[in-house]
């Protein structure tokens, strides 16, 4: 006699393979993916109820997102519905979701999947960018927080697989469904057009099927912000006076070790992102036990920044400053050259004082351009109705570039500047900002960076079912996969040509350009500022006539060094890093059912082996630049340096379930996980910069150990309908050798006598993460009939971590990167046979984004809501009108170092509306 376990499985288990399971992929099962999909009720309650499947039918703690239909994902963006899984957050890039974190664990410790397989990122590390993909091909997205022997290894937040349609699980014949729509974005005020296209085929005889989808997204965005660059700990000379004042000497200088800001200034950044992504599937049966599948995933993203920046840099000198029971300004006045030229005496008596304050106008390099294409096939055989053998190879690549520019022009004001730092900063600029003629040259770095991402990957796994009393049957596999992260990267040698402010520019560069208050009153921006061509800017610098007002003419003209003058990008002095990675794992998992219980466990071994090659100049001096506070470098010839290392991990894992009732269950899990150091972050690379007084310095870390935990798991679940139900659940991870940002002060005999801050990736602390889950979704159907067609779902998480880090000089002890301690979002939705809609609301609080990066303080995020709405209307039975909005309230991002009054970012990326049409024939 069945038990109340396989009855349910033999009732939902067709439309739980809809977007077919992990092992369908890699090595899970628990069902055939060509079965025919359960007929369900339509809309919103379709997706939830084929999510609930899904939940309830996995041996471990999963959470699912479906489409109702093919081309009909929940949002715009995958990253976005991921968000209303319980414990997931995501980190959006322009307004729009990028990355994810599962129960406060940042992306890079989550391990996403497409079609069980790695897809290679365009971030030169292993987190991956939802925004390169299409939600119209996406069918269904697992969340896997409990791991299992099957899983591939490197989740320690969880384990991601996105799944795309598959045409022997849809209905026979031909079908096709159109999407074409506008988005308003309304900070740039711009319209954009979006389409895309999804074809499906399948036999009558249910043994061949093709599926195909092309998707072409258009947006133009605008984000402004204002930005403090860093804050930092260290020695400031408070000049006792004020603007006015005249004949001050030393005696009304005091040193103090204060909390300063480096500068503050506003940014717009006016985005154009266009996106194409095509995916064919291939399904072949040649015969009733064999079973082949092919993938091919094609993505093309453009993104072009239009970036300038207005920053007001303040030097560790400052007139008046306000100071509070922390050591810390919260105001102060930024001396011009008139209080210079009105207190002699303070000029040139030690290294700080007498430096020329400046107003910046910067261009930066934010272009983003990748292009990624992967390819797999899937073979299953199944040998005897007890021994099923499945196969599965694919590869990936991507290649992406960005330049790396940061262009400076600036002015050196004659008045004095008034700031507060009280909330979000205030500044009354004693010059005006948008006069072209006051203009001067400043650093100048031009490069250019090439990445390269590629992997092959082959499994193999082998299913024996068995019954023997308790004992179900074995299943075991295993695979190998090699990945390789290149970056090279070239540039000008054109930081301090000009540096200092002590050349004029034609006014004929600038254009004065409204900037209207954007912020609201308390930023007080200023009504206008300039813009410039960067590179007309370069090209004007880069003239022989220019070059002799250089700061070393001799230098910078002489043609053996700079052919093509210092401006111009080396293409001949490639800087080269890369981490060639090597993965061997075999698991075993066993299988065991029993009345009203069932349960695996099993162990996975890891074996990897690393090697990290960079090839760079060698720095040999840093002198300080004659009109400036930054450093002249100067490099030898390039070096090559190789560094290799391996180790092995025992991964074991277990899951057991219990039936309370025919709709009650309880879960237990208890695993051991690992996260590996990204690539990117292996190099052997090293970086130069900072200022005089303030060196930074940075690079990779080729010794990175992978980040361990052991984790618990216990999870109570009720299902009160196909689509209704609650659940609680309790989680602890025992984690060690964290990877995170973290900066250490020490010495270099380049930089004789100064403190030099190496921020870079480092295994730091341990500690524990304990969390709480509540989720829950009710349709109102016959319960109560006014409320019927209505229907409300809502999680809540509340994360308590405890870290114990070595601190090192200067870095403050801080939280877990990425872990917000509560996170919750709720939707209403409403739904019949015509309309339908859903109002959403998702918030996390406050959370570390590093502990340090490049700053001797660290850098958070404050807590942020964001409100999103959609309807649809059905005008026939094929054809729909729908309408999304984006951040309704027009919520902004909020970002502050040690503390909240430690402003460092506050960014407004505006709402956003799509309005459009699917037709299904």
């Amino acid at each position: 006699m069945a038990t109340p376990r396989k009855t349910l499985l033999a009732v939902v288990i067709a439309d739980l393979l809809i977007g077919v399971s992990a092992h369908a992929q890699t090595t899970t099962k628990p069902a055939d993916a060509d079965a025919g999909p359960t007929v369900v009720v339509s809309g919103i309650r379709a997706s939830l109820s084929s999510s609930l499947n899904t939940k309830r039918l996995q041996d471990g703690v999963v959470d699912a997102v479906s489409a109702e239909d093919a081309g009909k994902f929940p949002d715009t963006n995958i990253a976005e519905s991921l968000q209303r899984v319980t414990g997931v957050q995501i980190q959006r890039n322009g307004g729009e979701g990028r990355y994810i974190s599962v129960r406060g664990l940042g992306p890079e410790f989550n391990n996403v999947l497409v079609n069980g397989r790695t897809l290679t990122s365009d971030t030169g590390g292993r987190e991956f960018s939802f925004d390169l993909l299409s939600s119209d091909l996406i069918s269904k997205a697992l969340v896997y927080k409990t791991s299992q022997p099957f899983l591939p290894e490197g989740g320690i937040g969880s384990t991601v697989d996105i799944q795309t349609a598959r045409p022997l699980s849809g209905k026979t014949g031909h079908s096709t469904v159109i999407n074409a729509s506008g988005s308003y974005d309304n900070n740039s005020e711009k319209k954009t057009p979006n389409i895309s296209g999804m074809y499906s085929f399948a036999n009558e005889e249910r043994n061949f099927g093709v599926n195909a989808s092309l998707s072409y997204t258009d947006r133009a965005s605008k984000q402004n912000k204002a930005i403090t660059d860093a804050w930092n700990y260290r020695d400031v000379s408070v000049i006792n006076g004020d603007l006015n004042s005249k004949g001050l000497t030393m005696a009304d200088v005091t040193n103090k070790k204060l909390y300063i800001p480096q500068s503050y200034g506003f940014q717009q950044e006016d985005e154009k992102r266009k996106r194409l992504v095509g995916n064919l599937t291939v399904q072949y049966n040649p015969s009733s036990t064999w079973k082949l599948t092919a993938d091919a995933l094609y993505s093309h993203l453009d993104q072009r920044n239009d970036i300038i920046a207005v920053s007001d840099w303040i030097n560790p000198q400052v007139l008046g400053a306000q100071i509070n029971g922390s050591n810390q300004i919260t105001g102060l006045l930024r001396p011009g050259s008139t209080f210079y030229a009105n207190n002699p005496a303070l000029a040139g008596n030690g290294k700080l004082l007498g430096e020329a304050n400046s107003n910046d106008m910067i261009v930066k390099g934010g272009d983003r351009k990748s292009i990624t294409s992967a390819f797999g096939l899937n073979s299953k055989w199944a040998l005897a109705p007890e021994w099923k053998l499945e196969g599965d190879v694919n590869t990936s690549r991507t290649n992406s570039g960005s330049p790396d520019m940061w262009v400076v022009a600036g002015m050196v004001p004659k008045n004095g500047d008034v700031l507060t730092f009280n909330g979000t900063p205030s500044i009354v600029f004693g010059d005006g900002i948008a006069d072209p003629t006051a203009v001067r040259a400043h650093a100048v770095s031009n490069g250019d960076v090439q990445r390269t991402d590629k992997i092959s990957e082959g499994r193999m796994s082998l299913a024996w079912s068995h019954e023997m009393g308790y004992f179900k049957g074995l299943d075991t596999g295993l695979s190998y996969s090699q990945r390789e992260v290149k970056r090279t990267s070239w540039s000008s040698d054109s930081w301090n040509t000009y540096s200092g402010y002590h050349i004029g520019l034609p006014s004929s560069l600038f254009t004065v350009t409204p900037l209207e208050n954007f912020l609201g009153g308390g930023a007080q921006v200023p009504s206008a500022y300039l813009r410039f061509d960067p590179y007309a800017y370069m090209n004007y610098l880069n003239q022989r006539s220019t070059l002799a007002q250089s700061n070393d003419p001799a230098r910078y003209l002489d043609t053996s060094l700079f052919p093509d003058g210092p401006m111009a990008i080396d293409y001949t002095k490639p800087s080269m890093s890369g981490v060639k990675e090597k993965v061997s794992s075999i698991f075993l998992d066993s299988k065991w059912e029993g009345e009203g219980w069932s349960a695996n466990a099993g162990v996975r071994v890891v074996h990897v082996q690393s090697t990290s090659v960079g090839t760079s100049r060698v720095l040999q001096t840093a002198v300080k630049s004659p009109n400036d506070t930054t450093y002249i470098l100067t490099y030898g010839p390039m070096n090559t340096n190789t560094v290799s290392n391996s180790y092995n991990s025992v991964l074991p894992s277990a899951n057991l379930k219990f039936d309370l009732t025919s709709d009650m269950m309880l879960r237990l899990a208890a695993s051991k996980t690992e996260t590996r150091p990204t690539l990117s972050q292996m190099g052997v690379d090293n970086s130069y910069g900072g200022r005089y007084g303030d060196v930074q310095t940075g690079g990779g870390n080729p010794y990175l150990k992978p980040m361990k935990s052991n984790n618990l798991d216990l999870s109570w679940e009720w299902y009160l309908s196909k689509t209704n139900y609650v659940s609680a659940a309790v989680f602890q991870k025992n984690v060690r050798d964290f990877l995170e940002t973290r900066l250490v002060d020490t010495t270099l005999p380049q930089y004789p006598g100064e403190v030099v801050h190496d921020t870079r990736i480092r295994n730091g602390q341990k500690g524990k993460i304990k969390g709480v889950e509540l989720a829950g979704q009710y349709a109102f159907d016959e319960s109560v009939s006014w409320l019927k067609g209505f229907g409300v779902a809502a999680n809540y998480t509340y994360v308590d971590a405890t870290a114990s880090r070595e601190v090192d000089s200067g870095t403050p002890n801080c939280g877990y990167p990425g872990l917000s301690p509560q996170s919750y979002n709720g939707s209403v939705f409403y739904e019949n046979s015509k309309f339908q809609a859903r109002v959403s609301y998702n918030w996390r609080n406050h959370f570390s984004i590093d502990c340090g990066g490049g700053s001797t303080q660290p850098r958070n995020r404050s807590a942020y809501g964001q409100t999103d709405a959609s309807l649809r209307y059905n005008i026939t039975p094929t054809l729909s009108l729908y309408l999304d909005a984006i951040n309704l309230t027009n919520s902004r991002t909020r970002e502050y170092a040690l503390n909240e009054s430690q402003f460092l970012t506050l960014e407004d990326v505006g709402r956003r509306v799509n309005l459009g049409l699917r037709a299904a024939f």
